[in-house]
């Protein structure tokens, strides 16, 4: 066989929201409905209190979804480590009996994580810093990370690289403030670069297949998306078929997929699940994707790259 199908989907389900991800079973329906292999997830949060009781949303999604079989939460932001007065969450736990409180991105996937020197053997994805201040308890000290995994899906091996870019006060919405979003720009375009470096060598060099999935709070034509992913590293974002926002306060979408295909033929068709923002303050993005390999037909008359279905 020489075509494989996967479902891939990218989710910031807001769970560092000041109710406290309070319409987090409503994300767990719309992840459950739409049961992807491999799922990306922003702003996933873990807190426990003095008493022992927990809650750990990681590990409510892998409970909750049937082809999960592997899941893997990184790190970004911790109450205990990172506490600043200026986070008005981390002064509700101190006052409401939080041991701690974690917040990060979490991978999922039907298939096992393996070394990225060593196909045959299994490893924990790296949890790696993208940009990190000092921390003043806002978004735009944030600390950014990106998820290095590699998947072995049997038929296949391939890169699954997660993030979460930074976004900075006053850059959109009605509020904006002048050269805000310059500003913002700038320090995004500087992470994708660092991206680029990640996996030029290793990944883009040696032609690997490499998805690359998260809230970049880009739109596609800011020079981190269209300069550096695209132009820069090749990588292709795939387009949704409706043209919505991904995030409440924007017309056009954020979060993205994203395909190397290294030596591969992909089709692929994409949507935003438009929930009206429901769960979350973000819109998931799905896509449904055929990867074909050398030996197919597809790929001897049409050659390597990542098309649209609807547009090949």
């Amino acid at each position: 066989m020489t075509e494989y199908k996967i479902k891939l989907m990218t989710y910031n389900i807001g769970g560092g929201r000041k109710n406290l991800g309070s319409k987090f079973d409503a994300v767990l329906e719309i992840i459950k409905n739409e049961s992807p292999d491999i799922l990306a997830v922003q702003e996933a949060a873990i807190w426990k209190t003095l008493d022992g009781e927990q809650i750990d949303q990681p590990k409510m999604i892998y409970e909750a979804i049937s082809p999960i079989n592997h899941y893997f939460f990184g790190q970004t932001l911790e109450m205990r480590e990172d506490f600043n007065i200026g986070k008005e969450l981390f002064v509700h736990g101190i006052f409401n009996s939080w041991e701690n409180w974690q917040q990060g991105n979490a991978l999922f996937s039907r298939w096992p994580f393996i070394r990225l020197d060593a196909s045959d053997k299994l490893a924990l994805p790296q949890n790696i810093p993208l940009y990190k201040v000092l921390y003043t308890g806002n978004r735009e000290t944030d600390p950014r990370y990106i998820i290095l995994s590699k998947v072995n899906m049997g038929f296949i091996k391939a890169y699954v690289l997660i993030t979460h870019l930074t976004t900075l006060y006053g850059e959109r919405g009605t509020k904006e403030i002048p050269k805000k979003r310059e500003e913002a720009q700038v320090i995004r375009w500087k992470q994708c670069e660092r991206i680029y470096e990640l996996t030029r060598e290793y990944i883009l060099e040696k032609n690997e297949l490499c998805f690359l999935m998260g809230d970049f709070n880009a739109i596609d034509n800011e020079p981190a998306i269209s300069t550096t992913l695209e132009k820069k590293a090749g990588f292709t974002r795939l387009l949704p078929k409706n043209k919505i926002g991904t995030h409440l306060k924007l017309d056009s979408p954020v979060d993205h997929i994203f395909i190397f295909p290294g030596n591969h033929h992909i089709k692929y068709n994409c949507k935003i699940l438009d929930d009206e923002f429901s769960a979350s303050d973000h819109n998931p993005v799905i896509a449904n994707i055929n990867i074909f390999d050398s030996d197919s037909e597809v790929f001897k008359n049409k050659g390597k790259g990542v098309f649209r279905e609807d547009k090949e």
